[in-house]
């Protein structure tokens, strides 16, 4: 059979990554048995010596794969659609913060994180010109929100940040504020420790004797008619944290069904407000973003609490809802 070789140069976005993941990007119609088998044959090359996958690559390597010539391609250069247009558009007006490593968007309620449509799908055309750069660095959301939540949402934008957001998350380095519209009235400061598991079967989180240890504190803003706007600082990241801690602490959203939230016509109302960032690499700095609320939630919020609701919003909390984000456009569920 005859063989071709393909020639690559590691960049900044696969430096530091296993080999046998890179080519697992890079030969993606290749069986993982094969790839496995081309390094048993000496068929991947670093510098021209034969290399293990286990191999930590280094920006400037040069890598030389040996190929059947029959069915396999390189990595071909993405070329942007109308669509991919579109979602890049999109993406761009969602922008809170952009660094060479992160990006922040404020992302609309009834966007999926993760899927069709999602926020990963944008950031993958937003970033095209950068992905193509890389044999295998994709950027993606670093966190997830729920499609019916809104707010700050990071997003990688190389891997240097990813691995740096990912590293200051497991840490509890990054802190996310929510601004929550709870059923019932909180008349104070509360904290909420829990152990919550996952009923997959039905698709909620329920607080029980085991599990997974959830840590949230909640600070009433306003309250009126047997509703809190809440603010929810999270001190753990689990799976519908907030909508699963607040009803079994007796304030269910308003218009969350899936816990039991007292009826609300327009759907319940969870945007991350804020997130605080610590530097990503020696020469940034910390930071905090703010997601500005979507019009949405702000004429729900004042059809409870009063058109003046954001100036009875006690001072020095970590919300800032001054402004109105009319860039972005809820999505129906």
């Amino acid at each position: 059979m005859p063989y071709i070789t393909r020639n690559y140069t590691i960049g900044p976005n696969d430096s530091g990554r296993r080999l046998d993941r890179i080519l697992r990007a890079v030969c993606a119609d290749v069986p993982l048995s094969a790839i496995y088998r081309m390094f048993r044959d000496g068929d991947v090359r670093v510098a021209g010596k034969k290399i293990d996958g286990s191999y930590r690559t280094k920006a400037g390597d040069s890598l030389e794969i040996r190929l059947p010539d029959t069915g396999i391609s390189d990595k071909p250069p993405s070329r942007p659609s109308a669509a991919g247009t579109d979602a890049a558009s999109a993406f761009s007006r969602m922008i809170l913060l952009e660094t060479a490593d992160i990006a922040v968007v404020n992302k609309p309620r009834g966007m999926l994180t993760h899927g069709d449509g999602g926020v990963d799908e944008a950031a993958k055309a937003y970033f095209s010109d950068r992905a193509d750069l890389s044999l295998a660095f994709v950027p993606a959301p670093l966190h997830r929100l729920d499609r019916n939540t809104s707010g700050a949402l990071a997003v990688s934008a190389s891997l240097r940040g990813a691995v740096a957001f990912s590293a200051a998350l497991r840490a509890g380095a990054v802190r996310k504020t929510y601004l929550a519209l709870l059923g019932g009235d909180m008349a104070s400061e509360e904290t909420w420790i829990d152990e919550l598991e996952r009923d997959t079967n039905v698709g909620i989180s329920v607080v029980g004797t085991s599990g997974k240890r959830a840590e949230a504190w909640a600070e009433p803003l306003l309250r009126s008619g047997g509703y809190t706007l809440a603010s929810i600082t999270l001190g753990t990241g689990r799976t519908h944290q907030i909508r699963a801690q607040a009803a079994a602490h007796g304030y269910a959203l308003a218009g969350d069904a899936k816990y039991g939230g007292r009826a609300l016509k327009s759907g319940y109302v969870l945007h991350c407000a804020s997130l605080s960032l610590p530097p990503m690499t020696e020469d940034d700095e910390a930071r905090v973003v703010f997601a500005p609320l979507p019009s949405r939630a702000i004429g729900v919020l004042e059809a409870i609490f009063g058109d003046d609701f954001r100036e009875r919003i006690p001072a020095g909390t970590a919300i800032r809802i001054g402004e109105i984000d009319r860039k972005s456009t809820d999505r129906l569920d």
